[in-house]
């Protein structure tokens, strides 16, 4: 099994660490004209299926950041007077993890606003309708096919250790700081190559690709943001079968 060490809060388990590593981040890309919100999921409760041949988990959680939902009197199928349901949410890549039993499986988070799940609380169709966009937005941006005959909601609030989502949005009016030596030509990427037994790991800034023939892997990441090469790190547990690849951040370059 191969495991990435998050850019974002891998190993980042103190508070005060992880308060001050996403003030960090959040200068960095305002620096780069992205305004960055961090979205800590607050616990609700956790959907349980099947994808790909392993367990799925999906934690149900809200934050205040989400946009509010919003309803508008319509007409469902038949004609039949109803509300029509708004459901912003945001959600985090699935990640790897265990089961009870030990197990591999994923989980993911999906994150609305606390008035969607306060109100769905009291509402079985509207629940239903919350589980259903859950589940779809994680089938649609993960490109992966859940089994929506067997979702069951357990009786845990959350899976796993929480993660924060990122929503990026422009600056507006940001104008880029480009270097006065760059060109409209090309400039090839500087990368390293580093072997380990079987696999072979390239890194480069914006870019991780690892291939193993014995277990046969192939991973292709592209990265949140630049990473020094040259200071990375690769280290794999035989008992766990895990390889952790710790990549540090790049400053901000600031053109003179």
């Amino acid at each position: 099994m191969v495991t990435e060490s998050s850019l974002l809060h891998g190993g980042i388990s103190n508070p005060e660490n992880k308060r001050r590593y996403e003030e960090e981040i959040t200068q960095l890309e305002k620096d780069r004209g992205t305004d960055v919100q961090f979205i800590h999921p607050e616990a609700h409760h956790v959907l349980k299926t099947r994808g790909a041949g392993e367990k799925r988990f999906i934690n149900i959680c809200s934050n205040q950041l989400i946009d509010k939902p919003s309803c508008e009197a319509g007409r469902g199928r038949g004609g039949k007077a109803g509300y029509n349901w708004r459901l912003p949410f945001s959600l985090t890549p699935g990640r790897p993890d265990r089961d009870a039993a030990g197990n591999r499986c994923v989980i993911y988070d999906v994150i609305f606003h606390p008035d969607a799940l306060h109100a769905a609380e009291t509402n079985k169709r509207l629940m239903e309708l919350l589980h259903s966009t859950a589940v779809g937005g994680v089938e649609d941006s993960f490109h992966i096919k859940l089994d929506k005959g067997h979702i069951k909601q357990l009786k845990m609030k959350y899976k796993g250790v929480p993660q924060a989502a990122v929503i990026r949005r422009p600056i507006p009016g940001h104008e880029q700081q480009q270097n006065s030596s760059s060109s409209n030509q090309p400039t090839k990427p500087h990368y390293t190559v580093k072997y380990r037994s079987d696999a072979e790991v390239r890194v480069q800034e914006r870019r991780l690709v690892l291939e193993s023939q014995k277990p046969a892997y192939k991973l292709d990441l592209l990265l949140s943001y630049p990473v020094d090469e040259e200071k990375g790190d690769a280290k794999f547990n035989k008992t766990k079968k895990e390889l952790t690849i710790t990549l540090p951040v790049q400053p901000v370059r600031m053109s003179s």
